[in-house]
């Protein structure tokens, strides 16, 4: 949080001016960070589907989680009227094509965003905790949370070469 404060200098022109919390900077620096390598990981590692009430699996962009939930988003044209709030759905993570871990969500926001150029439906969901793999879940989100916190990213002249 920033405080202002005036200086004085004799005249009609005195001098307002913030002072800067650099705890508050560095906190939203820290969280900036943690979302980028985020997004990293989910874009590029990771891959996640949900299952619709007609079987077919509809991929999902995750956009941040916690513990407690998690928020995802969809093109609108493949929503159809899935999910509604207060839905109760599957989200599977997929680390491979073939092994996954499912947790259940329950929706309780839905909202139109635009992310870049492009419409969006995004959905905020609460984690069922009582499910069978909500423990995987939940050191999956506190794996997450250090390797933000440990993450680095290269740079450009160390991409092209060969690990």
């Amino acid at each position: 949080m920033s405080q202002k404060f005036t200086v004085m200098n004799g005249s009609d022109q005195d001098e307002t001016h913030a002072v800067i919390d650099i705890n508050q900077v560095r906190e939203q620096r820290a969280l900036e960070k943690k979302r980028r390598a985020e997004r990293v990981f989910f874009k590029n590692i990771l891959n996640v589907f949900s299952e619709k009430s007609d079987s077919s699996m509809i991929s999902l962009e995750i956009i941040d989680v916690s513990e407690e939930g998690c928020s995802f988003q969809i093109e609108p044209e493949a929503t159809g009227t899935w999910p509604s709030k207060s839905d109760e759905i599957p989200i599977k993570f997929y680390f491979s094509a073939d092994f996954y871990f499912e947790v259940q969500v329950k929706i309780v926001n839905a909202s139109i965003s635009i992310d870049g150029r492009k419409k969006m439906m995004r959905f905020g969901c609460l984690v069922n905790q009582n499910h069978k793999s909500y423990p995987a879940y939940q050191q999956f989100v506190r794996f997450l949370k250090v390797y933000a916190e440990h993450s680095s990213e290269e740079s450009t002249s160390k991409k092209g070469a060969s690990i």
